[in-house]
């Protein structure tokens, strides 16, 4: 085996095929992050940008469907249906990352010019409408599998208290009340899920956190990854609102890290209902 197949095998196909090994490491997660902002920043934006798509509120919200779709499918592989795979050609694949999100924006594209086809400007309802038709088929497969609805349940309405908590505490401590803006909430909203559903998922239930990173913040005390995730996305926000002058720009870039946030975050929260 030659160094690069050692490499290759090392760093993406074993943490695919060995349960034992950690799903992501540092050079994994730099290449998809890497690949994942280029494809967002350099062709993503600049083709949709083009074509007149503005991403503001509605168009954010219009896509929450598909990114649940994404969550939802990830799921499917971890209650035994399909077996991983690094090889496109092969089922298994599309359901793990990253095959999973190639899947997910190919039906996003779908969507969006099957519902602008449909109605040029006012598509926002016809795309999130066929996001939900992707969509729910999947969570409904899901739920059917479920034995812990006590977490996942649980899970999600500490979600909406410590949101609302977060944009309380933020509107009354700054006077820039960031969070009113509702795609700064709902990219803030995708932190809280994250972190909330890992916190539960590995002080109650046995789960163990793949990103080493995130692992070693949380081996401090899963409180911290919360305070960590959470001021970074506010902090980030800050600097988008401040420094980011073209309106289009700025909106891609907060959608995003909705996309970032809620896409990890609910595949935890689906994952925990198991």
């Amino acid at each position: 085996m030659s160094f690069h197949e050692q490499f290759f095998f090392k760093y993406f196909a074993e943490p695919v095929y060995n349960p034992s090994v950690q799903g992501y490491n540092l050079v994994n997660t730099v290449a998809y992050v890497s690949v994942l902002l280029l494809l967002a920043f350099f062709f993503v934006f600049p083709l949709l940008d083009r074509r007149g798509i503005k991403f503001d509120k509605r168009f954010a919200i219009s896509l929450l469907p598909y990114i649940l779709f994404g969550s939802a499918v990830r799921v499917i592989e971890p209650l035994g249906y399909v077996r991983k795979s690094i090889n496109p050609l092969e089922a298994g694949f599309w359901f793990i990352t990253p095959g999973v999100w190639f899947l997910t924006f190919a039906l996003t594209i779908l969507g969006l010019l099957v519902a602008r086809k449909i109605k040029k400007e006012s598509y926002h309802k016809t795309f999130a409408l066929i996001g939900m038709l992707f969509f729910l088929p999947v969570i409904l497969f899901v739920a059917s599998h479920y034995g812990n609805w006590f977490f996942f349940i649980g899970t999600i309405v500490l979600i909406v208290i410590l949101g609302q908590a977060v944009k309380f505490l933020v509107n009354a401590l700054t006077k820039s009340k960031l969070l009113n803006d509702s795609t700064n909430f709902l990219a803030m909203q995708g932190q809280v899920i994250d972190s909330t559903a890992t916190i539960v998922a590995t002080t109650f239930l046995g789960f163990s956190e793949q990103h080493p990173l995130s692992a070693g913040i949380i081996g401090l005390h899963p409180a911290f990854f919360f305070i960590v995730k959470v001021g970074l996305i506010l902090l980030i926000l800050y600097y988008a609102e401040r420094d980011i002058e073209r309106e289009n720009m700025k909106g891609f870039f907060k959608l995003f890290l909705i996309i970032l946030g809620f896409a990890t975050g609910m595949a935890s929260v689906f994952k925990i209902g198991i």
